[in-house]
């Protein structure tokens, strides 16, 4: 993996990326989509209107659910920032999505991840592997909610669901809910989402639409 010891030697990847569409353009927006680009932008003053959101601009009627379902997922559940960013990072790095890494290695920097754990995920082709995150991902966590979040969202992203032993294992070390699952099953699903939104319109982190 690449050397990283501190944010300031993070070199992101989707930088330059020419992007195949970002939504539409001023001229071309209904009052409704106005409406909806004016409240995803009051929601993300510091960001804008980046990433996924221009694309699903395009159709308002999965703009607006898209917004809630991002903000619930990312705000509204009981992981810790931290824990959620983790699980963010790995569906990054499976969907090859260099712009959900590239702005989510920030965002996990602020929550409190270090670059050594970030740059243990592996990205390159046919690198994710259970093996691999076995062996690069989790000897580097603090604690046993950290690893079982990492082994339970591994699974999920590499077999579409998790055994009975994981699932089991998972919420046991998560207290005991299984409502958890549900969380960490939902960011990943999200995520998910907008890593294909990402790929197959070659949004660059260093977009953004006002």
């Amino acid at each position: 993996p690449r050397s990283i010891s501190n944010s300031e030697d993070y070199k992101p990847t989707s930088i330059g990326f020419k992007p195949r569409y970002i939504g539409p353009s001023e001229d071309e927006m209904s009052n409704e989509q106005r409406e909806i680009r004016d409240a995803i932008v009051a929601s993300r003053p510091r960001t804008g209107l980046t990433g996924p959101f221009g694309p699903w601009l395009a159709i308002p009627a999965i703009a607006q659910p898209s917004q809630a379902l991002g903000r619930a997922c990312r705000y509204g559940t009981s992981l810790s920032f931290q824990e959620s960013e983790l699980v963010i990072l790995l569906t990054g790095a499976k969907f090859k999505s260099h712009t959900e890494f590239d702005v989510h290695t920030g965002e996990a920097l602020k929550a409190g991840w270090t670059m050594t754990v970030i740059e243990s995920i592996p990205r390159d082709d046919d690198g994710f592997t259970f093996e691999n995150i076995q062996s690069q991902v989790i000897p580097k966590l603090e604690n046993e909610r950290q690893k079982a979040i990492t082994i339970f969202t591994t699974e999920l992203l590499l077999n579409y669901s998790v055994s009975d032993e994981t699932y089991e294992s998972t919420k046991k070390a998560l207290g005991g809910n299984d409502s958890v699952l549900v969380e960490i099953t939902s960011i990943v699903g999200y995520y998910t989402y907008v890593s294909f939104t990402l790929n197959v319109f070659r949004i660059p982190s260093d977009s953004k639409k006002k």
